[in-house]
């Protein structure tokens, strides 16, 4: 990707870091489907282990009431 003289990426490093991770995130992932494949899998390992955690601290407060 060329950058312009005077353009926001040229001038700015932090959006050239940012680039450049986000270049290295899609060459790692093959593209943007592998890398959006990962941020599914990665979220539904998250909203698995929440619900497991909820149903831990659901069993603790049935046995602290019993």
């Amino acid at each position: 990707m060329a950058t312009e003289p005077g353009s926001i990426e040229q001038d700015d490093p932090i959006v050239a870091e940012v680039h450049a991770a986000r270049q290295q995130l899609l060459e790692h992932y093959g593209g943007i489907e592998g890398y959006l494949r990962h941020v599914r899998e990665v979220h539904a390992q998250r909203l698995e282990r929440e619900r497991e955690e909820a149903e831990r601290r659901e069993a603790a407060e049935l046995g602290k009431s019993a």
